[in-house]
């Protein structure tokens, strides 16, 4: 069956990570992305860069797109990715408001020249507001959202970054999200329409229930080691250790049993969910001394039991190692023209029906340039001169 987005072409602005990743989503599910690059090529090249050649920055991030080498400094550079955004489905970049713009090739011309068009948008601040027009990165937007201080525990805390590239991945996935929703919309409608999407809009999204706590009651939530006695992290005799999520009133017993802490569960000070809370500090003492008296291993099999959402604390390279994420195509293997057979990411949303591929592996600069030029309907003649005139290709070495 064919894939859900083969016949939509993208063409691709993007750079860095933001934009990169809603691409890379769209390349999965059988879009014809095309990359457009300056000579230099897109800074995400360089990024993670090892002495073999490798970057799992620019590999994960670019891969299923053809890289088409523009420069759009040059007039003629311009015109060709009218003409390329001419017979495009979906137009995507991340550049700073108004640059686009002042290139020529904001979604006033290239709406009004492809009425079809979906002109989409990874911003950092958002279009409006006195700082649209400043330059943003992913740190910047958690920053400036509250998540890095909540993070870090809160006001008076030292903030955090507990995961650099968490506003541009999500940011990405959303941009993708409504890079979806508008061909969807066009399709009843036949017209396109522009998307945006912000690193700061995503952050306020990702902290939606936190946020709103604060806006209702005028203060954060405390954030704790633990987010309650049943709720968090312990460590087992091995060193390693055990995650326990016991929301629901339902898991207090089973945790209780799982322990061996029986005597506990209807003991008034923790038999509920608030008064547990409220005792906190006598409960999590006696839990922390029951994990550590007994290996992780143990601890996961009586929890499972016992039906208690649990899991070992693993790093990425345990995380390689188990079945889990590999049964459901969430890391897979593919062969790298360059560095042979390898693991990698796939796809994380799936459909039983058109499901996603797993993308070529990413592209030298500009290697498709002539290919998609000829499809647009350039001679041999036109690309041999603009070759020679340095409106195409990469820059020389």
């Amino acid at each position: 069956m064919a894939a859900p987005l083969e016949g939509i072409r993208v063409l691709d602005f993007t750079r860095y990570q933001q934009g990169p990743f809603a691409t890379v989503i769209l390349a999965d599910f059988g879009a014809d992305v095309i990359k457009v690059e300056d000579p230099s090529g897109d800074y995400g090249r360089r990024m993670w860069r090892e002495p073999d050649g490798f970057s799992a920055f620019w590999e994960s991030l670019d891969r299923g797109k053809r890289s088409v080498c523009i420069d759009l400094r040059r007039q003629e550079g311009v015109d060709l990715a009218l003409r390329l955004a001419d017979g495009a489905d979906v137009l995507v970049e991340n550049f700073r408001p108004g640059t686009m713009e002042r290139w020529g090739l904001g979604p006033d011309v290239v709406c009004e020249r492809n009425p079809r068009l979906i002109y989409a948008r990874a911003t950092g601040w958002g279009s409006k507001g006195p700082m649209a027009k400043l330059p943003s990165f992913d740190q910047i937007a958690q920053a400036y959202s509250g998540f890095a201080q909540h993070a870090g525990g809160g006001p008076g805390h030292r903030p955090e970054i507990p995961y650099p590239g968490i506003a541009d991945q999500t940011g990405g996935m959303n941009l993708a999200l409504g890079i979806m929703t508008a061909l969807y919309a066009r399709e009843r409608t036949g017209r396109g329409q522009v998307v945006e999407v912000s690193l700061l809009g995503t952050q306020l999204a990702l902290q939606a229930p936190e946020l709103l706590h604060a806006l209702h009651f005028g203060k954060e939530r405390p954030r704790e080691f633990r987010a309650a006695p049943t709720v968090g992290h312990y460590q087992c005799s091995d060193g390693r250790w055990v995650m326990i999520v016991g929301i629901d009133q339902k898991f207090w017993p089973r945790i209780a049993r799982a322990l061996g802490l029986d005597h506990l569960i209807d003991d008034p000070r923790f038999a509920r969910g608030f008064v547990r809370y409220k005792n906190r500090h006598e409960l999590e003492p006696i839990m922390e001394e029951a994990f550590a008296s007994n290996t992780s291993a143990h601890w996961l099999e009586r929890l499972r039991q016992e039906d208690v959402p649990a899991s070992i604390v693993q790093d990425y390279l345990e995380l390689a190692e188990s079945e889990q994420a590999w049964a459901n195509g969430y890391l897979a293997e593919t062969d790298h023209p360059k560095f042979g057979r390898q693991r990698v990411v796939g796809p994380h949303i799936q459909l039983s029906g058109t499901p996603p591929r797993l993308s070529f592996p990413a592209r030298d600069l500009g290697v498709d340039t002539a290919d998609v030029l000829r499809e647009a309907g350039l001679s041999e003649a036109e690309i041999e001169r603009l070759s020679a005139e340095r409106v195409i290709g990469p820059a020389a070495e």
